[in-house]
């Protein structure tokens, strides 16, 4: 009867460990997810490109819970910062939203078409380039213009020398900043695009 007794007791002294471990991670769990900690938000509406200043955003507390890797914390600066989409006054401010480079800075990927015989034959991808702007010659043969360059210091992203096959043009993708990219597609309305290799 006392070994019954014992392993009755020590089933029950297990079962109640056991129920207050589980009961304890519950209140832990719930605890953790409805913690609160201190998050920047926009204080007024912020438009794209928009350096950030210390009086066009503020700290609200909120628990996010597993989202939280996705929003600026308080503990990070952003003074300095670029705003890269339109924020709402009071929306929480998304790491997605946020450059530390200018808009002026930043890069994009450009797709041209240039000739085979204006640019140079062993450029290579990764390459620093200058585009120049070449007029083309008027019905009477007359060169209406003068060349100019409207690209500096562009990087070749790829190149298609199969598509020469088909046409005289071979077909590039230039990454360039963002600023120069109105004067390069202006350049394509008439006249050729002459690559050169940039100089070190």
């Amino acid at each position: 009867m006392n070994t019954q007794k014992k392993a009755a007791q020590t089933r029950f002294i297990v079962a109640v460990s056991l129920f207050a471990a589980a009961l304890i991670s519950a209140l832990a769990l719930t605890a953790l997810g409805n913690r609160t900690d201190s998050y920047w938000v926009a204080k007024n509406a912020l438009a794209p490109g928009v350096e950030i200043s210390g009086d066009q955003i503020e700290q609200i507390k909120v628990a996010l819970g597993e989202s939280s890797s996705r929003y600026f914390s308080s503990r990070t600066t952003l003074i300095g910062s670029f705003i890269t989409r339109a924020q709402s006054a009071g929306e929480l401010i998304s790491i997605d939203d946020v450059s530390d480079l200018a808009p002026s800075q930043r890069t994009q990927q450009v797709p041209i078409a240039v000739r085979s015989s204006d640019l140079p034959i062993d450029i290579s991808i990764g390459e620093a380039i200058n585009i120049y702007w070449v007029p083309e010659p008027s019905m009477g043969g007359v060169q209406i213009g003068m060349p100019e360059i409207v690209v500096q210091s562009a990087y070749i992203r790829s190149i298609d020398r199969k598509s020469a096959n088909f046409s005289s043009d071979i077909a590039l993708t230039i990454s360039l900043i963002d600023s120069q990219i109105i004067n390069l597609l202006d350049a394509t309305v008439s006249g050729r695009l002459v690559i050169v290799r940039a100089l070190e």
